[in-house]
Formats: structure tokens, sequence, C-alpha cells
């Protein structure tokens, strides 16, 4: 293979070859140009163009492998504080090559494999879409659900967040007694959209607060400061406490749990959320600010009704998620088999 870096190159780009990045964060992931136009080639990637003894979907398929990947760190070194990775290091990999024919077959079954992700991604996306536009529909009622009798709910109600639901903040922990006790401490930093406490690898403190702060199963949790403020989480199993500047909820009995949570997904609460902060070097929003979303309220009939709809979807991408991840790791195993 022959491999070219310019600051920007004027070998023309043929359908087939390789381009490979070699600076910053992202260095080391290969993909085929697939197109007829003339480009030119930025500093930032290597140009690879493959000999008559090299398939080009093998060669990409390599160097996106574990074991390319680990020569990559080796070789990669600091310039200006960004990574680099010079085109001599990849000239130098190290690759054990069957015959033409056996990485003919190699990439056929590995481009089947990412034809595979690449699907289930497609529906990912898909779902994704469907959900939210049908959030928008039912929020503003374009669509309303209907009794199990046929008969049409009440009109719903103008309110705000405040009325189905209260706000608790976290409890100031001392950070000197992080790490003595075994009171899970849940910071802003571990809010993921699906909280496993039963698996919890975070902070624990010996500190035990009053019971107010604690979490259990279907919290819902919110980040109030920093970059990922509006953050949401819902937890599935397990308890922990929740650290200051965390939120949860304590829905009210005539409203459900889901369906706070739903109107805290939407395109709407979201918009509200991120207008709130003024610009400064740590955003913030108050409990009170969080409350103050307005918007309309169905009875809990149909609360019920828009909550399993949504849910059923949140489940389908769930699923299509976890199909995705493990066709990932399914791929990453047999790439390590492959190139070894």
């Amino acid at each position: 293979m022959s491999c070219t870096e310019k600051k920007i190159s004027k070998t023309k780009l043929l359908k087939g070859d390789i381009l490979y990045s070699r600076v910053g964060a992202s260095y080391g992931v290969a993909a085929i140009f697939d197109r007829e136009e003339e480009y030119g080639v930025y500093v930032s990637l290597t140009h690879i163009r493959v000999n008559d003894t090299l398939n080009n979907i093998f060669l990409k398929q390599f160097l996106n492998s574990p074991k390319a990947r680990i020569q990559a760190e080796q070789g990669v070194f600091q310039g200006g504080g960004v990574q680099n990775l010079n085109v001599g290091v990849v000239e130098e990999f190290n690759l054990t090559l069957p015959s033409k024919q056996e990485q003919t077959k190699i990439a056929s079954f590995l481009s089947t494999v990412d034809e595979k992700i690449n699907q289930l991604t497609q529906k990912h996306q898909l779902l994704t879409q469907y959900k939210q536009g049908m959030m928008q529909k039912l929020f503003s009622q374009q669509i309303r659900f209907k009794a199990d009798d046929g008969s049409e709910f009440r009109e719903w109600k103008i309110g705000k967040l405040g009325d189905i639901t209260s706000i608790q903040g976290g409890f100031a922990f001392k950070s000197t007694n992080f790490g003595k006790g075994m009171t899970k401490v849940i910071r802003i930093g571990d809010i993921e959209k699906n909280i496993n406490l039963d698996s919890f690898t975070g902070i624990y403190s010996n500190e035990i607060p009053d019971t107010r702060y604690l979490i259990s199963e279907n919290a819902i949790v919110m980040a109030l400061s920093g970059a990922t403020f509006g953050k949401l989480g819902k937890v599935n199993q397990g308890y922990a406490y929740i650290n200051q500047r965390v939120a949860t909820f304590k829905v009210f009995e005539d409203s459900l749990n889901e369906f706070v949570y739903q109107i805290m997904l939407s395109q709407e609460f979201t918009t509200y959320i991120q207008s709130i902060p003024s610009a400064s070097a740590q955003p913030n929003i108050s409990n009170q600010d969080v409350i103050n979303f307005e918007m309309m309220i169905p009875c809990l009939e149909e609360q019920t009704k828009i909550a399993n709809f949504l849910s059923a979807i949140d489940q389908k991408i769930e699923v299509t998620e976890q199909q995705i991840e493990q066709a990932k790791q399914w791929k990453k195993g047999l790439l390590q088999q492959m190139f070894v």
C-alpha cells in the first residue's frame, strides 16, 4: 500500500481508496472513499491506496480492528497538545496477510456484519424519530386517546409541572467523607437514561441523609448544574441517595410517574430548560425553574394511555440499542480472532 500525508494532498482520490484519521481524539479510524468526484485530502487524514496484493475492504477492517488500534496507541504522540499519528507509523503496522482470495472472503463476511449494524442503526433512528413525532402530536393534543368504553376523556387543564409533581434537591455530602462508607451517592456524572443501582460503580459515603434524599426503582433524576444540566435519568433497579445539584421528583396521587417522565423527555420541556440559565461558566437551574414549566394536563386515565404508548416505543428503542451493542461486540470479537 502507499500512504500520503500533506497539508492538502493534490493526489486525486479514487473510488476505493482508504482515508485514515491521524489527528485528534478520533485518530485511528478508517473508511473507504466511495465517490467519483475529485477531492484533496486534508492534513488530519492519511490517504491510503492498496496494491494488487491487498483487498481494500480487508485493509479497512484491519485498520479498525483492536490489533491496529493497539499499534496506533503505541505510535501516537502529542504535538501542540493534539494527538498525532504519523504516516511512517501506519506503514509499519504489523499485519499477517492471507491470500487475496481469503482476504476477499473475510472482507465480504465482515461487510455483511457491518450492513447488519447499519440496518439496526437506521431502525433505531427511525424509531427515535417516530417517538419524537408522536410526542409532539400527543402533548399538543393533535392525537387524543379514548376511554376503554369509547367515550371521550375530559379536556386537558392548563397548569404547570409543579401541579402534578414536587421536586427534591440533593443532599450536600461532604467530599471528605467520600470513599469511607456504604452509602451510594448519585452525582451529576452518574445520571444516564437507565440507572441500575444494583451494579453501582460510583462514589460511596459514610453519611446517611434523611430519607427524602433516597431514590429507588422508577425514580426520575435530573442534573441541575454544569455542562449536562437538564439531563434526565430513571432508576430501574436498586437505591441510592442524591447529591446536591441532582433533583428527584415525587409525583402526586392524581398523576402518573411515567407520564411525568415522558413530559420531561419532550422537546418542549428540553427547550424550556435550555433557555433558563444565563451565560456563565457554570450553568444552573433552580427547583422552582423546573416546576414552573407550563403544560396541559390530562386526566389520570389518559395520562396512563399516553405513558403506556410512549413506554412501549421506548422498549423497542432499548431492544434495538441492545442489538446494536451486541452486534458491535460480536464484530469486535471476530476482528480479534481474525487479526491476531
